[in-house]
C-alpha cells in the first residue's frame, strides 16, 4: 500500500502505531486473555466520526441526515463529496446500504448496531448483528495477501497482534463502492486501517481508528469510537430484505 510518511509516522507517535504495518501479525495470545465477552453496542451516534455532530461547520445540526463528513479529502474528492450530498438532499440516495447492501469496512465498526468478541489463539471473530456478517481478524503470523491475489471484499483482509490488552488491526483490500455513513462519504478501494482496540473499562470498549487512503486523502484520518456494555442483550438475527425500507423509484429517488 502507498503511504503517508511524515505524516502517518506523525500519526503513529501519537497513537502508539509506529512499527504497525501491513505485515503484522504474531501468534502469541495475550496474558492474560482480555475478557470482552458480552454484547457491545456503538455509544456514538451513526456518523463515521463523531466529531461531525459537534463540528461548528455544520452548524448545531444533529440529524444525522442533515449534516456532513469532514475527512481529510483531495479537492477532487471533496468536489464528488459535495455532489453527493446534493444528490442526498434532492432525494437521490448515495448509501449503498438503503438498498440493502452491506455497509461493509471501515463501516461497520461504526453501524449502530450490536457486536460480539470471540477471542481464539489464532484469530478473533466479530460477529455482527447487522446482516449476521462476521468480522475474521487473523493473529497467526499471517501477512495480507499480496496485490495480485488481494480481491477486494466488503470486510476487507485483517491480520492483528495483541499489546498487552490491546487487540492491533491492520485492515485492507476493503471495496471502493462502500461508503462511511448515510452522508454517502466516500473511499477508494485502496483504504488502510489500523485500529488499537481495547477494553477502557469495566462496561465500555475503545476503538481507535487510524485511515489511510493514497487516492482521496491528503493526510490519515483518525477516529476514536467507544462501545457500551449490555450484559442483558442477544444478538438477533437481523435481514435487510424482509423490510427494504428504501425502494428506489424508476426515477432513481
Amino acid at each position: 500500500m502507498k503511504a503517508y510518511p511524515i505524516a502517518l509516522l506523525a500519526a503513529a507517535a501519537v497513537l502508539g502505531l509506529a512499527g504497525a504495518a501491513p505485515s503484522i501479525g504474531h501468534a502469541e495470545m495475550p496474558s492474560p486473555v482480555p475478557d470482552w465477552k458480552g454484547v457491545w453496542n456503538p455509544h456514538e451516534r451513526n456518523m463515521f466520526d463523531p466529531a461531525a455532530f459537534t463540528d461548528p461547520r455544520n452548524n448545531g445540526k444533529t440529524i444525522a441526515a442533515d449534516i456532513r463528513e469532514y475527512p481529510p479529502y483531495n479537492a477532487a474528492w471533496e468536489a464528488r463529496y459535495e455532489q453527493k450530498l446534493k444528490d442526498n438532499a434532492a432525494g437521490i440516495p448515495g448509501d449503498p446500504t438503503a438498498s440493502c447492501r452491506p455497509g461493509g469496512m471501515p463501516r461497520i465498526m461504526t453501524t449502530p448496531y450490536p457486536m460480539e468478541f470471540v477471542i481464539e489463539p489464532d484469530r478473533v471473530l466479530i460477529l455482527m448483528e447487522i446482516s449476521s456478517q462476521v468480522r475474521r481478524i487473523f493473529t497467526d503470523g499471517r501477512k495480507h495477501p499480496s496485490a495480485d491475489d488481494l480481491d477486494p471484499t466488503y470486510m476487507g483482509h485483517s491480520i492483528g497482534h495483541w499489546e498487552g490488552d490491546t487487540l492491533v488491526v491492520d485492515t485492507v483490500g476493503m471495496r471502493g463502492d462502500t461508503v462511511y455513513d448515510v452522508s454517502a462519504a466516500m473511499h477508494s478501494d485502496k483504504v488502510h486501517e489500523v485500529e488499537r482496540i481495547r477494553r477502557i473499562s469495566p462496561t465500555q470498549m475503545e476503538d481507535i481508528m487510524t485511515i489511510e487512503d493514497p487516492v482521496a486523502f491528503t493526510r490519515p484520518w483518525v477516529v476514536r469510537r467507544t462501545y457500551d456494555l449490555h450484559p442483558d442483550w442477544q444478538i438477533t438475527e437481523y435481514v435487510c430484505e424482509d423490510n427494504n425500507r428504501n425502494p428506489l423509484k424508476a426515477d432513481g429517488t
